[in-house]
């Protein structure tokens, strides 16, 4: 039985198991983690290695027809559970059990590889990597239960800064200029985020900052210091992170629902930031006006809510 194939099985065996709604619950033992080999990974995340493995060591021509269209059409335990997920996400927001959480981390690391092999459209020589059209992007996440947001209006809860151009005017409102990739929700949980160039005023964005301050809650960019709290673990442990997630219900923006620090009640916990600092990273996962130093924090346990 080839790998693929022992993997399905393991998962779909997995999926049965914990086919209910995701509830908070004890991690499991450590022979879970240790199945195949994969030591301190649980098992739910082993087609998603399996799959970033593979993109990342990719040679040819087609990523779509030879990698992910394959995958995805044995990965039912995989799309099963994920359009589950999203279906107790359309109106409230449910609670998620460890294991889940570390599911959606894997599979955002596959999405961050994606990104970085997106094909540039308006480019006029072609490139030499490896590269996935947006099309087959869409259709491949399309296919797993994700959808495609569109949002003109910028927040910080549907938009990635990747390139600012500073407007003369020092108290420009902050506008998108143009769409680099699209943002994907599952349910009413922001998954991935549209990367973007905008528009705005110095008081409102710096584009020095924006533009270069850590990333945080991401694992990689092209051309951009990233950060997340698998940083700092070895190979197969820093699998063992949790996806963080945001949330926008009835007119509610929820940001890092998991935190425990609410930073609604007004109180800084941090002893190098303000709370607005504090605010602002938690909203745009980098600072955009915030002149201090950037790539020792951690804001993972903040959490932070509005009304739009």
């Amino acid at each position: 039985m080839s790998l693929s194939a022992i993997l399905l099985k393991l998962t779909l065996k997995i999926f049965h198991r914990h086919n209910a709604a995701p509830v908070c619950k004890k991690l499991p033992s450590d022979a879970v983690f240790q199945t195949i080999g994969l030591q301190a990974m649980h098992i739910s995340q082993a087609p998603y290695r399996e799959l970033f493995d593979a993109i990342a060591s990719y040679q040819g021509t087609n990523l779509y027809a030879d990698l992910l269209h394959p995958w995805c059409a044995n990965a039912i335990a995989v799309k099963a559970w994920l359009n589950h997920f999203a279906a107790n996400s359309r109106s409230s927001i449910p609670n998620a059990s460890i294991e889940g959480l570390w599911q959606l981390y894997a599979l955002s690391r596959v999405n961050d590889l994606l990104l970085s092999r997106l094909r540039d459209e308006n480019a006029e020589n072609a490139s030499t990597k490896v590269e996935i059209s947006n099309s087959n992007y869409h259709e491949f996440m399309r296919s797993l239960g994700l959808e495609v947001a569109i949002s003109r209006e910028f927040s910080p809860f549907y938009h990635e800064i990747v390139e600012v151009m500073q407007d003369k005017q020092q108290h420009a409102e902050i506008t998108v200029v143009a769409i680099l990739w699209d943002a994907l929700m599952l349910g009413n949980m922001m998954f991935s985020r549209v990367g973007t160039c905008l528009a705005g005023g110095i008081a409102n964005i710096n584009k020095s900052i924006a533009e270069t301050s850590t990333l945080y809650w991401t694992y990689q960019r092209p051309n951009r210091r990233c950060q997340d709290s698998s940083y700092g673990w070895g190979s197969n442990s820093q699998w063992r992170t949790s996806f963080r997630r945001d949330y926008k219900i009835d007119g509610n923006i929820y940001y890092n629902v998991d935190g425990k620090n609410n930073l609604n009640l007004g109180q800084s916990q941090d002893e190098e930031l303000e709370l607005l600092e504090q605010i602002e990273l938690v909203k745009h996962r980098c600072f955009i006006t915030v002149a201090k130093p950037d790539d020792d924090l951690f804001p993972y346990s903040d959490r932070y809510y509005q009304t739009v």
